[in-house]
């Protein structure tokens, strides 16, 4: 497997994602020992970084990449759930594919006077709108608690393709061997300049 192939990226940012997992796990939410007041601490994690991310505009700096793994990670011990590399493939062909049908359509955009925005932006929104339907960012939700979950589910799936369009505008380079938000870019960008970008369906 090369740089260029699809699946070795998203084993990368999978095993990446782990290791977020099991620093939250050890440090943030093992400051309560398990049980209910552990939940707390995972809810009022996901809460606070909700609120963070829903009142915050997109940047170039890349600001917004703590509180989004933080959020992410809350949210997985929240469900009980995972992410396989599956996941992570279908999110990150899912922003090459919106990264290329954006370009293909800047013509028409501009000619009809209506700027659809980048794929972060457009991210942003869909996970915006989760956010709000679950109630976490201090709005009330009209859902109940089965579809709230379905809500922060959702987020979860909007917030990888953010994270992934978030990582490939935000300026800056990875010279380090830290694996940040510009190690995201840097693992990513290459298959956008590839074919074999988009997953076979």
């Amino acid at each position: 497997m090369t740089a260029t192939d699809p699946q070795s990226v998203a084993v990368q940012l999978h095993d990446w994602f782990e290791r977020i997992l099991r620093l939250t796990e050890e440090s943030l939410f093992s400051v309560a020992p398990e049980g209910p007041h552990r939940d707390a601490v995972v809810l009022d994690t996901l809460r606070r970084n909700a609120r963070i991310l829903s009142r915050s505009e997109l940047d170039n700096e890349g600001k917004l990449y703590g509180p989004l793994c933080f959020f992410l990670a809350a949210a997985c011990q929240r469900l009980g759930t995972s992410l396989a590399v599956g996941h992570w493939r279908a999110a990150m062909n899912n922003v090459i594919d919106l990264q290329n049908r954006l370009v293909s359509a800047r013509n028409e955009s501009y000619a009809v006077g209506l700027d659809v925005g980048s794929p972060a932006v457009v991210f942003k929104r869909e996970f915006d709108e989760a956010i709000r339907q679950s109630g976490l960012a201090g709005s009330a939700s009209y859902l109940g608690k089965e579809d709230r979950a379905v809500a922060l589910a959702l987020a979860i799936n909007w917030g990888m393709r953010l994270l992934i369009a978030y990582a490939l505008e935000c300026s800056g380079s990875n010279g380090s061997d830290r694996k940040d938000l510009a190690w995201v870019g840097s693992v990513v960008k290459p298959l956008l300049t590839t074919s074999g970008g988009s997953e076979s369906r």
